[in-house]
């Protein structure tokens, strides 16, 4: 027999698969993301921990998450992430300075004589500096701070003596940000203890490590500290002067801006290039404590590389004299400790643009003299609350932690995703609303899903029309879901692809009393993989360990004292049949609403067979309950004043049927009127002059309408 020839094979057409694409400031547009090698390299700038973190905090890191985590779990890039620690820093140098001073005037012990004397100069310093801010939100929190002192003052002066005590103390409390200003001018330069300038930062970072960890963003592969890298610094610096591009005045060090963007093969300011030459921003990014160094530069848009230490300063040794890093450098030169001449992705905040971000560009091209230091540069977008620019002199100034306390981790990160990473995201009730009736949504059909498979199992029902029409559903959810990651991780529209998707699923659910719930929980499963690979917590994490045996104690005590309430029911002779149904549909509703709820445990009544069952966050579920009871309570209120109002017009309409209105043929008998026809209506007024017809028109009207009164009155009291 021949041997047969081999089957021929001929390769699908295909599809065109979408290719990831990021949105990069350098070119201001979507680029495709070409990664340099198999390992992502990632430099994130971080906080400067000079005070609590806030939500323009979460805005980015919360923001930066997701993005590595998509790129990571999603995409399946490998990655390296480092994040700096800023803790040297002009910001918090002063912040540091002054705590200590306030600490050490109160350790003092003054005469209160002496401490409103210097009260006195203190606010007289302070209003000086109000004069001379140009900023109008500073302006307002500092004339709100003098206010402030001034009615602590007042308060003062007006208390008893057993009052003076804590008076004295809130006055000083209230003090404290206009006495440190004027103390920090008369005595900071006095401050030699360089631990002062590393105890509050370290503090400070323990408070965001403690903030990121609650947001569940994921710890950095390394984190660079700026005073665990101030010999690298030094040698950064010695580098650039050495190719030309910086140099030295009065012990300092700085950037030689124009002989960069001179250069053929560097150019200045990459991602802002309007922004050249903006003086207001460079002197905000050169820091307070920077001010005199004008005189020192060749020209205005040169910045400080290393700055000369004044006494009151934290410093460190260099060929130039005790000094310590100027703020842009410390970013480039940990960065390039790490990864060297070029890195994949740096991410900030947009407001970090320029001067910060194009400053790092400049220094590292200088420093190895190339020009792609930064191949994507990702700059996530503004917060604002309630519509308005996040500032403390407006008073909408929230922390993490005040955010946190008000809503659940899970909520914020379903708002950031339901946002673009890269605009303006405004934090608002009506926000987190929209961030709570999603989360819900996804946790319903979860727990709807789960309460299906415990009473109906898991089962594959004959793949039907509905069936078919719900696979393609969830195909192109998939699809939708795919293609928007794959577009500058879109986010919002990801979510949007799910929230139809579970548009479908719910009607198939709810419109068959067989379903195929292996479909369903194919679904369930997909739509919590991608919120797990966004971040987002899920589930009660008391059901572990310990507590999720206290848990099942805790049933076991609600069944126990429920079969003892029984016992005792059934063993009363004299109880009634209807009474004890009573009793027994009351005990139902207090297992419902009372007992199981604390527990994390949801009963919902159906209209046939057992009830769902559904296991959550015993915190949320409380929660749900006591807003549930409070409009409950409104709607009562409402029902309740609409019925008083009711019973007050009925009254008053009895009141009037009483009293019986006036004769129409009467009504117009006044001092109006002189003469009138024989129905009562006036033909002449008081002076005797014709009434016209236009005004007898309106009387008749008003007569007639009287009648009708009067007539309906007469009826009444007949019947």
């Amino acid at each position: 027999m021949p041997k047969r020839p081999d089957p021929r094979w001929t390769a699908p057409e295909g599809v065109e698969v979408p290719r990831l694409h990021l949105y990069n400031s350098f070119t201001r547009r979507k680029e495709l993301f070409v990664p340099q090698s198999q390992v992502i390299t990632w430099y994130s700038c971080g906080p400067t921990v000079y005070d609590d973190s806030h939500m323009g905090h979460a805005r980015s890191y919360v923001s930066f998450d997701i993005l590595r985590r998509v790129l990571q779990d999603y995409f399946g890039f490998p990655i390296h992430y480092v994040m700096n620690i800023t803790d040297i820093d002009d910001k918090i140098i002063k912040r540091a300075r002054t705590r200590y001073l306030i600490q050490q005037y109160r350790k003092s012990q003054m005469q209160w004589d002496q401490v409103y004397e210097d009260l006195t100069r203190a606010l007289e310093h302070h209003t000086q500096a109000i004069a001379a801010t140009t900023d109008p939100d500073k302006r307002k929190m500092m004339l709100a701070e003098v206010e402030k002192v001034k009615n602590a003052a007042d308060a003062l002066k007006a208390a008893t003596e057993g009052e003076a005590v804590e008076k004295q103390e809130e006055l000083l409390k209230c003090a404290e940000g206009v006495l440190g200003e004027w103390l920090d001018q008369q005595k900071g330069k006095e401050v030699t203890d360089n631990s002062i300038f590393s105890e509050l930062p370290r503090h400070y970072e323990e408070e965001f490590n403690k903030d990121m960890e609650a947001l569940n963003v994921m710890e950095a592969d390394v984190v660079t500290r700026v005073s665990e890298y101030v010999p690298q610094i030094v040698d950064y610096v010695a580098k650039i002067i050495e190719n030309g591009y910086a140099y030295e005045a009065n012990n300092s060090v700085y950037f030689d801006v124009a002989k960069f963007d001179a250069e053929p093969n560097h150019y200045y300011a990459k991602l802002v290039p309007e922004a050249y030459g903006n003086q207001a921003a460079l002197e905000e990014g050169e820091g307070a404590l920077s001010a005199a160094s004008a005189q020192e530069k060749r020209s205005p848009n040169d910045f400080a590389l290393w700055k000369a230490s004044k006494p009151g300063e934290p410093a460190w040794p260099s060929p130039w004299g005790p000094g310590r890093p100027g703020w842009h450098i410390e970013c480039s030169a940990m960065a390039s400790e790490i990864f060297g001449e070029s890195i994949d992705i740096h991410t900030g905040g947009v407001d970090l643009k320029f001067p910060h971000h194009d400053n790092e560009l400049a220094q590292a091209e200088a420093y190895f003299n190339n020009d792609h230091w930064v191949r994507y540069f990702l700059h996530t977008g503004h917060l604002h609350i309630d519509g308005c620019k996040m500032s403390k002199s407006l008073k909408n100034f929230i922390t993490i932690k005040q955010a946190l306390a008000e809503n659940s981790p899970a909520l914020l990160r379903i708002s950031f995703l339901l946002h673009s990473w890269k605009d303006t995201l405004d934090y608002s009730s009506n926000t987190m609303e929209g961030s709570r009736q999603y989360y819900k949504m996804i946790t319903e059909f979860s727990l709807n899903v789960q309460d299906l498979v415990r009473r109906a199992g898991l089962c594959s029902t004959q793949w039907a029309g509905p069936e078919v029409a719900l696979q393609e559903a969830f195909n192109a959810a998939r699809v939708g879901v795919h293609k928007a990651l794959c577009d500058n991780i879109d986010t919002r529209t990801a979510l949007d692809s799910i929230r139809d998707l579970l548009t479908e699923s719910n009607k198939y659910m709810n419109s068959h009393s067989q379903v195929n719930s292996q479909l369903l929980v194919n679904i369930n499963c997909y739509i919590w993989k991608l919120m797990k690979m966004f971040g987002v917590p899920h589930g009660d994490k008391s059901s572990s360990g310990g507590q999720g045996q206290e848990k099942v104690v805790g049933v076991a005590e609600v069944v126990g004292n429920i079969r003892e309430q029984l016992r005792q029911w059934s063993r009363d002779k004299e109880l009634e049949v209807g009474e004890l149904r009573g009793r027994l549909l009351g005990l139902c509703d207090t297992i419902r609403d009372e007992l199981l709820p604390p527990l994390g445990i949801r009963l919902e009544d159906r209209e046939a067979g057992a009830p769902s069952i559904k296991v959550v966050d015993p915190v949320e579920l409380m929660a749900e309950i006591c807003a549930k009871k409070e409009q409950e309570e409104i709607r009562r209120q409402e029902k309740a004043r609409k019925k008083a109002e009711q019973e007050a017009k009925q009254q008053q309409q009895k009141q009037e049927q009483a009293v019986p209105p006036i004769n129409p043929k009467e009504m117009f008998h006044t001092s109006e009127y002189s003469q009138w026809d024989a129905n009562g209506l006036p033909t002449h007024d008081a002076e005797g002059k014709e009434i016209t017809k236009s005004q007898s028109k309106k009387l008749a009207k008003l007569m007639e309408a009287q009648r009708k009164k009067f007539e309906k009155w007469q009826q009444q009291q007949n019947s």
